[in-house]
């Protein structure tokens, strides 16, 4: 099961003030195995869920999430969607835009999607994405994961990483990993085969054990090729002295 086990809540101090710890317990990222939606991007998608109204730590995930992308040297659009998804049923089309304009630099704000679900919709994406918060009517805020979900072009959920954690390195190899192939280059999908995913810290590290192996299916392909080249090469010149032979004659 994918899972973020350090969780960040996305609240000011204040806003836990009328939730009781047995409450901000249930707040998590937490999709079960083989969790897909259908935000009909049909291309890798990054995918948060934001209280547009925050105005807190919801405008900086969303500002180190854009300025994480930008050094992807990925293009938003054709490589991958962001897409930004209201927590706050009250929230309209208004509000989301307000967010980005404010905080999608430097990435362009218009190839930006947001999405204003009702009550009932929101309610079925987290429950698919198993995304928990919780609604503090005291200080009139939600306390929720500061959680990136990375999806494929059919909606699958690859990963699930830490917002404040936003390393191009990281958010590239995610999205190459979930585009199967359709972006990045040969040699970065060969190389991520060396590299291993820790849901603990939210990144991706080199293995030892991993880049050994695939070295060595490597070295003994070359070796394996090396050989059928050289046969090849002696047939040839075997057939070749058998032709002058047969022309001398």
């Amino acid at each position: 099961m994918i899972r973020l086990a350090l969780v960040l809540f996305a609240f000011a101090a204040p806003a836990a003030a009328g939730l009781t710890r047995a409450e901000l317990a249930q707040v998590r990222a937490d999709p079960p195995e083989g969790a897909t939606i259908d935000l009909g991007t049909a291309r890798p998608t990054v995918l948060i869920f934001a209280d547009y109204d925050c105005g807190a730590l919801c405008d900086a995930i969303l500002a180190r999430t854009a300025a994480a992308l930008a050094g992807t040297d990925l293009a938003l659009g054709p490589d991958y969607a962001l897409v930004i998804v209201g927590i706050d049923p009250r929230d309209g089309p208004d509000a989301a835009r307000a967010f980005v304009a404010g905080q999608a630099a430097p990435l362009p704000p218009e190839r930006i999607e947001t999405r204003t679900p009702d009550a009932e919709t929101l309610e079925g994406l987290t429950d698919d994405l198993g995304y928990a918060y919780r609604y503090d009517e005291e200080t009139d805020r939600f306390a929720h994961p500061s959680a990136r979900y990375v999806l494929t072009a059919e909606g699958r959920v690859a990963r699930v990483l830490p917002a404040f954690r936003a390393e191009p390195a990281d958010l590239r190899r995610a999205l190459i990993e979930a585009s199967e192939g359709e972006v990045g280059t040969a040699f970065e999908r060969i190389a991520l085969a060396c590299y291993g995913f820790d849901p603990v810290t939210g990144r991706y590290s080199l293995s030892i054990t991993r880049a050994a192996t695939l070295g060595g299916i490597v070295s003994t392909l070359l070796v394996a090729g090396g050989v059928l080249i050289a046969l090849g090469r002696e047939r040839r010149a075997i057939s070749l002295r058998r032709d002058r032979r047969k022309e001398t004659t």
